[in-house]
């Protein structure tokens, strides 16, 4: 049996954190919570991540489509970040709306 639904928002603040973050946004995806998810302070990197695995910037540019497919909003406060389809926010504007979770998961 399930629990409540949780209102969570996952939050990545370096690139070393992205995949990591990611993949705990899918998990409770999966668990039928609703996830959103905030790359914090730099542009997504794809070099680091073909670092951890040879096919892990497709992997993560599908998980983030999945994230999306599944109800999840994609947030950031770098422009850059505007390509990979993130909602680009102020940090003013963050910080309002983290307010607005009941988990908010740091990384």
């Amino acid at each position: 049996m399930r629990g409540e639904e949780e209102f969570i928002a996952v939050v990545a603040k370096d690139k070393e954190a992205q995949f990591e973050a990611l993949r705990v946004a899918l998990g409770a995806v999966l668990e039928d919570h609703k996830v959103d998810l905030y790359i914090l302070n730099y542009e997504l990197d794809f070099d680091y991540m073909k670092k951890i695995c040879e096919d892990c910037d497709e992997e993560f540019k599908d998980n983030l489509e999945f994230l999306t497919d599944m109800g999840g909003n994609l947030y950031s406060n770098v422009k850059e970040n505007e390509k990979y389809n993130f909602k680009i926010l102020s940090l003013d504007e963050i910080v309002e709306k983290l307010k607005e979770y009941s988990v908010v998961i740091p990384y």
